[in-house]
């Protein structure tokens, strides 16, 4: 089980600890433990259930009102919330959850080709995929779905757009070397993957080197390579410190005004980005001249 502190619940969710403190000692809708050297922590339940009450408290209910309610309470009211008409999405992006939550990987794979036809792999991905992983990530939250469930998912997309990359032919008129990364410790890879997809179907000459790269050997193969650009995404928790060190140690072997980043870290540490740096945000981010 994680153990988080006050501040590294003012981190995930963006709510500041002094009314994190109000909630807890005022309304009593929290109740940490302690360790062995008597030092407050909250588990993964408490981390759900600050989401659903914050969720709760922004569309309208008092927090007054939330704190007459049992945990359970909380939590379907929230479930409720997103699933209802009131959080708006797409057709296809309830199905898919309907998909996930049933774990069919055959009816998952046959939507994505029909999608993928139907649409192109950069409208599915833009229009359907990313507000399909925000809901799977909303529903985790009020325990409708697992971790486990999300991993079922990510896995299936990975797959799926390998498969798309797979059947785009290499172009014999290279626009330039691109090199696609992440950086040490991260692990999510379907948007490096899309930008993948997109450079390729433009005739880049892409080199992806994938999940977890540390700094030293990215710096020998760029050396070695020398490509016009580079790619990223930043999703992992970061403090400012870690994305400044980053962005400083890419800086002194490549010229940071040819590096393309994306991912929610780029939101959350504005200060911290070069002001060089290309920010992805769209998919019109990804054009290169």
């Amino acid at each position: 089980m994680a153990k988080y502190s006050i501040k590294d619940l003012e981190n995930f969710t963006k709510i500041k600890a002094h009314t994190l403190r109000i909630w807890e000692q005022r309304y009593n809708l929290l109740s940490p433990e302690r360790t062995d050297t008597n030092i407050r922590y909250y588990s993964d339940r408490d981390l759900k259930k600050i989401l659903n009450i914050n969720l709760l408290y922004k569309n309208g209910l008092k927090i007054s009102k939330i704190a007459e309610l049992s945990e359970k309470e909380i939590f379907d009211k929230a479930s409720e919330l997103l699933l209802s008409d009131t959080i708006s999405t797409t057709d296809e992006v309830n199905r898919f959850v309907e998909l996930v939550i049933e774990l069919d990987d055959y009816g998952l794979h046959q939507l994505l080709n029909k999608l993928s036809v139907n649409l192109g792999v950069e409208k599915l991905f833009t229009d359907v995929l990313i507000p399909l992983l925000e809901k799977i990530g909303t529903l985790w939250q009020v325990d409708a779905i697992s971790v486990s469930h999300e991993h079922f998912l990510s896995n299936v997309l990975r797959e799926f757009l390998i498969v798309q990359i797979d059947k785009i032919p290499i172009s014999r008129k290279s626009r330039g070397k691109v090199v696609l990364f992440l950086r040490e410790n991260e692990k999510h890879e379907l948007s490096l993957l899309f930008y993948y997809f997109v450079l390729k179907s433009r005739a880049f000459d892409c080199f992806y080197l994938g999940q977890s790269v540390p700094m030293k050997d990215l710096k020998t193969f760029v050396t070695e390579i020398k490509p016009e650009y580079l790619f990223t995404s930043m999703i992992n928790e970061m403090t400012d410190d870690e994305v400044t060190q980053f962005f400083e140690q890419l800086a002194s072997f490549f010229d940071l005004k040819n590096l393309f980043v994306g991912g929610y870290q780029l939101s959350q540490h504005p200060a911290n980005i070069p002001a060089d740096v290309h920010q992805i945000q769209d998919i019109k981010d990804i054009h290169i001249h």
